[in-house]
């Protein structure tokens, strides 16, 4: 039997999971630098809460760190 196969499709995915994360890691990146104009106060819409904007910040933050937790582990494992 040859490994090779089998390690090369290895570091094939892993290395799709590390370009993927730095994808990732670039858009929490960019949610934080456009975090007011994303999540702040809308002209069209002034009569939306605070606490319906930190219901979309969690969910949007949620969502971002679970991925990111998910292609980590099955990077190291």
């Amino acid at each position: 039997m040859n490994p090779a196969p089998a390690t090369t499709a290895m570091f094939l995915l892993k290395l799709a999971l590390f370009l993927f994360l730095l994808f990732w890691c670039g858009l929490g990146l960019w949610l934080i630098l456009k975090y007011d104009q994303l999540f702040g106060l809308h002209p069209d819409d002034p009569a939306e809460s605070s606490g319906a904007r930190a219901l979309n910040v969690t969910q949007v933050s949620i969502v971002w760190l679970g991925v990111f937790k998910i292609a980590l582990y099955f990077l190291i494992c």
